[in-house]
């Protein structure tokens, strides 16, 4: 799938992979630590990292989970 080999994704493409909805992604982008940047007016997520810090933060290994 195209999505697996592009590093970084939009937040519809990333919703779409993660399973999560686009409105929890938009949330997540203005997380501080979640791996996005701002590209003129649409976040680029990621896609390694962010898989990397959704994992972590469903074991809790970050000390507390993000409020979405």
């Amino acid at each position: 799938m195209l999505y697996e080999q592009k590093i970084l994704l939009t937040v519809k493409e990333f919703a779409k992979v993660s399973g999560l909805g686009e409105t929890c992604i938009r949330n997540l982008v203005r997380v501080d630590g979640f791996p996005a940047l701002k590209n003129g007016r649409k976040y680029m997520i990621h896609r390694q990292a962010a898989d990397k810090w959704l994992e972590e933060q469903a074991k809790g290994t970050c000390g507390h989970r993000a409020a979405v």
